[in-house]
C-alpha cells in the first residue's frame, strides 16, 4: 500500500496495470489474500522494487546491485537472463 501510494496510484489504477480486480488488491493490502509469485513479479515491475522488498520489506545491497544491473538490460535480454538463471538453478538443485 505504501509503495502504491508513493507512486501516486489508486487501487483501481494498480489493479488495471497488473490485471487484477481492485478488490483483490485491497485484500492483499489488508492481508486477507496472499500474493502469488506472478503478482509479486507484476507489482515489482509496476512499482519498481524487487520481490524481496514486498516479501521481506527490504532489499539487501547485493540484491539492489543485481537489480540495477538487470534493469540496464533491454526487456528481451532480461527475459533471456531469467531463462538462463532458471536453467542454472534446475541444474544445481534449485535452491
Amino acid at each position: 500500500m505504501q509503495r502504491r501510494r508513493a507512486a501516486g496510484l489508486t487501487q483501481d489504477a494498480l489493479a488495471e496495470q497488473v490485471g487484477l480486480s481492485k478488490n483483490h488488491i485491497s485484500n492483499i493490502e489488508r492481508g486477507k489474500n496472499l500474493p502469488t509469485t506472478k503478482f509479486l513479479l507484476r507489482i515489482s515491475s509496476v512499482l519498481g522494487e524487487t520481490p524481496d522488498y514486498y516479501l521481506m520489506g527490504k532489499t539487501s545491497q547485493e540484491t539492489d546491485g543485481i537489480t540495477s544491473l538487470v534493469k540496464r538490460l533491454p526487456p528481451l535480454h532480461q527475459r533471456a537472463l531469467r531463462r538462463m538463471l532458471e536453467v542454472y538453478l534446475d541444474e544445481v538443485g534449485g535452491f
